[in-house]
């Protein structure tokens, strides 16, 4: 039996969902496995913003479309890579996860990188001791690109053995902001089919990881020349495409005043702390966020609205809600069948 520990971001908890599932297989298998939100962890904004790293397409943002006249002083990745230092709040990690045979590190894949807040916590880590294994695991759209080069890349310089990487496309949760609605059916049983194939993966990782030799260097061979060459027009068309989209049809923030119930969710619940209220103590952001979409998602009023794109737009309801959904639907075929 294994001890295992799984930590995780998740913006509008897809990723909490597979780092379940990957439990789920763990201890079916007899080891026990904890699991942790990072954003129950630590104080998640208050990390973050004391250096806050930022992908080029929030960067970008407040180049393009600034939300104020202040911009933020966010580090682009390579200066956060270069100041990485050890965080002295962290500093009992290594002994408090002794226990632990394996860690498992997830996020959301953004624009081919973590989530900016666990970068930050991943940089502010104290250095292991090259035997704690730790693989990565992600959620994404369908297109990852060197999310997992990147991980080992980090990892491997925090000082553990990095040992591999999962990763799941499960559903797009992010073009909901764009859709007059969501079909909760329709949606749900795309989840149904998304975990049987993530459960199905995971074994076989956990197949890996149990005949790994840990004395064994894990190599990441990465792509072949031909597949390299092949993913250079993609890569770009992916990029800037998606820099495109968020420039025109989702950065922004807004709010319709008279539906806002001044309920403070958005507030509360931005992993990077950069919704404040106004003087009139309705909810404003004066900067450009990683966009994960939870404040858009999470509004019960529907209030929030990014650009004039997702004005009214249905939102990304949540994976109970589709699980109930074809619950729902069971219980019906199953009365009509009686």
């Amino acid at each position: 039996m294994s001890n295992i520990l799984l930590i995780y971001f998740s913006g509008t908890g897809i990723t909490q969902h597979y780092a379940s599932l990957i439990r789920e297989q763990f201890e079916k298998r007899g080891n026990c496995c904890d699991l942790i939100d990072l954003e129950e962890m630590t104080d998640l904004p208050t990390l973050w913003q004391k250096k806050p790293v930022a992908l080029n397409y929030t960067i970008n943002a407040e180049a393009k479309r600034p939300l104020s006249k202040y911009p933020w002083p966010y580090h682009d990745l390579k200066r956060a890579l270069r100041s990485a230092w050890e965080n002295p709040l962290f500093s009992s990690l290594p002994a408090d996860w002794e226990k632990y045979d394996l860690i498992g590190f997830g996020s959301p894949v953004y624009a081919f990188r973590p989530a900016p807040v666990m970068i930050r916590f991943l940089l502010d880590l104290p250095v292991f001791n090259k035997q704690t294994r730790a693989f990565s695991f992600a959620t994404h759209d369908g297109a990852q690109g060197d999310y997992e080069l990147f991980m080992k890349y980090v990892l491997d310089r925090k000082g553990f053995n990095y040992v591999g990487h999962l990763d799941q496309s499960f559903i797009y949760s992010a073009s909901y902001v764009l859709r007059k609605r969501c079909d909760h059916l329709k949606a749900g049983l795309l989840l149904a089919k998304k975990n049987r194939q993530a459960q199905v993966e995971i074994n076989s990782f956990i197949d890996y990881i149990d005949s790994f030799n840990a004395d064994s260097n894990y190599h990441y061979p990465g792509p072949g020349t031909l597949s390299k060459l092949a993913g250079i027009p993609y890569r770009l068309l992916y990029s800037y495409g998606i820099d495109f989209l968020l420039n025109h049809f989702l950065f922004g923030f807004g709010i319709n005043k008279d539906d806002c119930i001044l309920c403070m969710t958005c507030v509360n619940q931005c992993p990077q702390g950069l919704i404040e209220l106004d003087d009139d103590g309705y909810p404003i952001r004066l900067y450009h966020c990683m966009y994960c979409l939870r404040c858009l998602n999470w509004c019960p009023t529907g209030a929030l609205y990014f650009s004039q794109a997702t004005k009214g737009k249905a939102g990304f309801p949540g994976l109970e809600v589709l699980e109930d959904a074809v619950q729902q639907k069971d219980r019906e075929n199953k009365l009509s069948r009686t």
